[in-house]
Formats: C-alpha cells, structure tokens, sequence
C-alpha cells in the first residue's frame, strides 16, 4: 500500500520534528510532503531566536521531507484578496525566501485555509505550478492539483492507497494529536510524495 502524508503549517520555526524523526525511525521508507510557510514572523523569544539551528536540523533531514510552499507568511486572507499580479508575486517572493534559506521546494502551493481565487489560479497555470485543493469544499482548481482522500482523525483503510492530511499543530487533525492514527499503517507501507499524486 502506497501512502502519501500532508501536514500544512510547517515552517522553521514550527516544525515538529520530533515527532517526524520519531514516526523515521519507525519506517524507514518514511517520506512526508511538508506544505511550508516561507517567512516566519520575526519574534524576540521562543522558537524563533533558535531559527538558525532548527534550519541546519531541517536541512539534515531533506532526502525524506518534501517542501512546499504554503502562503507566504499563513495570513488568512492573503490569497482570497490576491489579484493575478499579486498572486505572481507572491510566488515569486516565497521563492526568494526558500532560497535564501538554502531549502529546495517543490512548484506547488497551497493558500492557507484553502482560500484562493481564479487569479491565484491562472496565476499557478501559467507558471506551471500544481495546487492542492480541499476534499470538503468545492474550489478552483489548476490544472494539477493534489487533492487528499483522509484527514489524519478520521478512522482510514489499511487495504488501499492512501493521501492522509493533517497540519503540525493546532487543530483536531495535528500531527501530536493523531500521532497513534498514524502508527496503525503496516511497517512496510510505502511513503510517497505529493507530486507522486497529482491529477489532472
């Protein structure tokens, strides 16, 4: 059985990668596509004064962790209110932050809430990105998209392939809270990326 895991709200700073080497060290064919928030809010406490350290740690990690981007800073509303030449460079600006922390991603995105518009659409066709759209809602979608069949709460087969969806933390479906979910899938269950399951 293939299965293909999505956690929004990753970034630097809020990364939980305990919990991701813990679920490593229990397959080894792990692999985990990680929709990213470029640019993390600059604070003078907590996770972020580590920044630089947690990033060294990320990037030890790659072979295994699929980058994408997701929003630029997860503002709400960034992507519902974003004309077409907005929406450009927005993309063009989370991309200049992943470079400048040295992290390779993916062309994909997803808008934060799965808010977007028709021109964050067309602006994703033209430049050849996929986008991830929501299993519950009705949406645009581009031309590629990803688009997840379970939410990591929800009882799911073990028997068929599988597209599991949840976020770091924070929410009914977070990484900490489903963590046992998670550990029911076989030892040998294959981990594929995203870009492994992209319709058309």
């Amino acid at each position: 059985m293939k299965v293909c895991l999505d956690l929004h709200d990753f970034s630097i700073v809020n990364n939980r990668l305990g919990l991701l080497l813990r679920l490593k060290s229990l397959y080894p064919n792990f692999r985990v596509s990680l929709f990213t928030v470029p640019i993390d809010e600059k604070q003078d406490w907590g996770p972020y004064l580590v920044r630089e350290d947690s990033l060294k740690e990320i990037k030890k990690h790659l072979d295994w962790m699929q980058i994408i981007p997701h929003g630029l800073k997860h503002d709400g509303l960034e992507m519902i209110k974003a004309t077409y030449n907005e929406s450009k460079e927005i993309l063009h600006l989370g991309e200049n932050a992943f470079e400048r922390d040295g992290l390779p991603y993916v062309k994909g995105f997803c808008a934060p809430h799965w808010k977007w518009n028709d021109g964050v659409v067309r602006a994703l066709d033209e430049a050849g990105w996929w986008g991830a759209v929501d299993r519950d809602n009705v949406m645009s979608r581009p031309k590629k998209f990803y688009q997840y069949n379970y939410l990591l709460n929800e009882p799911f087969p073990l028997d068929t392939d599988l597209k599991l969806h949840g976020h770091i933390y924070g929410t009914k479906n977070d990484l900490g809270r489903c963590f046992s979910n998670l550990t029911r899938l076989p030892l040998d269950t294959e981990f594929v990326f995203a870009t492994d399951c992209l319709e058309e």
